[in-house]
């Protein structure tokens, strides 16, 4: 039976292979199509959903390495500049869009257009953020796939794809009731957050193994994960649902 693509990430945070709290996308992405390739050597078995994550992965860190790429400093802009690219949108003439616009406001959109571009990302990324850009990107993936193929009343049709990624989600969210239960144990009043270490320590268990399933909590709305420093301790948070 093939490995699932989420329980390969897991398996290497687990493993030390990536920083499951600051995920580093291009060696994350180098690292799982080596598993990829490592697997196929081996003659194993590799679903159409793993190769789907692959793809995304790779539109990752395309996009990654493009933020990488230094930007010129606004005020850089010397007169080439100004003349050339301000002016020059596939019109010689500049008779183009910018032609409309006084050369202030034409040196303000060029300002505002790069440095846009020079925000990068400069928080971390989890292992859990993601994730759940993953599943976006493949939901997205299949409703383009659903138009493409089915009928408008296939709707009802549920995909076996969907039905594997349940089974294996049913396994996290038994060890998220544990977690819950273990969460109401320490906070009964749910007035004071209780560390992720203690959790995992009361369990039993190590701190990756309990990490994801307090994941599902959050999803689920049961629980909320803070960390106010970054690589410092995680805190679990109930939150309150009222009786309906």
């Amino acid at each position: 039976m093939s490995e699932e693509p989420i329980e390969i990430l897991v398996r290497m945070a687990e493993s030390g292979e990536i920083d499951p709290w600051n995920v580093d996308i291009v060696l994350l992405t180098d690292r799982f199509l080596s598993e990829l390739e490592r697997r196929r050597e081996l003659d194993l078995r590799i679903s159409g959903r793993t190769l789907l994550y692959a793809s995304i992965l790779l539109r990752m860190k395309s996009d990654a390495l493009i933020e990488r790429v230094p930007v010129p400093e606004a005020d850089d802009l010397d007169d080439e500049d100004y003349g050339g690219e301000l002016f020059f949108d596939g019109d010689p003439d500049g008779e183009g869009i910018a032609s409309h616009l006084g050369p202030i406001e034409v040196l303000e959109r060029e300002i505002q257009r790069r440095i846009k571009r020079k925000e990068y990302r400069t928080r971390p990324v989890t292992l859990y953020e993601l994730i759940t850009q993953l599943k976006l990107a493949e939901k997205e993936e299949r409703r383009r796939q659903r138009r493409r193929h089915l009928a408008d009343d296939d709707d009802l049709f549920v995909i076996a794809e969907d039905v594997v990624e349940i089974a294996h989600e049913e396994a996290f969210e038994e060890a998220s009731s544990m977690i819950y239960a273990t969460l109401l144990l320490l906070d009964p009043d749910g007035s004071n957050p209780v560390p992720l270490s203690r959790i995992a320590s009361e369990i039993g268990c190590h701190l990756y193994d309990v990490y994801i399933p307090t994941l599902f909590l959050m999803l689920e709305g049961r629980a909320d994960l803070i960390q106010e420093d970054f690589y410092g301790e995680i805190l679990v948070a109930r939150v309150y649902v009222p009786a309906i």
